[in-house]
């Protein structure tokens, strides 16, 4: 059952959220095959190099400008606290991510010596769990508008 909001007037609660999920979802289908391109591309150079280690490298390369499209297409240019501290916040949400699939992706790598498309499934498994958290987070905590002075 849907509400009824009159014309110029804000949606529920639930459903910003709702939407900001989508534009959420909508952009890891960018960032996501960007990161695991680059992963290829590391691979390729790095071959020696485990898979996990690799892909915390494309976690730090690719943060900043993942930031900067998340903050402005997520979540409309931010929480009004300091660029710096919402970057450090979503940092640390990027390295959860880093190291569940790093962690998938090791293991894979040294128990299997794994393809890269097995590589590449286990790391986005990894993401997959924490895929969620990190929207909560991000949105109640690195975005969330900030209210009143201070």
């Amino acid at each position: 059952m849907q509400q009824d909001v009159p014309e110029g007037s804000e949606p529920p609660v639930r459903g910003r959220v709702a939407a900001r999920f989508t534009r959420y979802s909508a952009l890891s289908l960018l960032t996501v095959p960007a990161g695991y391109s680059l992963f290829l591309l590391f691979r390729h150079f790095f071959e020696n190099v485990n898979a996990g280690l690799l892909n915390l490298c494309v976690g730090m390369v690719l943060t900043p400008p993942s930031f900067l499209m998340y903050r402005v297409f997520v979540w409309g240019g931010g929480s009004g606290r300091s660029v710096w501290a919402e970057l450090f916040s979503f940092w640390q949400t990027v390295m959860v991510g880093a190291l569940a699939s790093s962690a998938f992706m090791a293991v894979v790598d040294l128990l299997f010596d794994a393809n890269e498309a097995v590589l590449i499934l286990a790391g986005l498994t990894g993401q997959g769990v924490i895929f969620i958290a990190r929207f909560l987070w991000l949105d109640k905590v690195t975005f969330m508008p900030r209210v009143g002075g201070s």
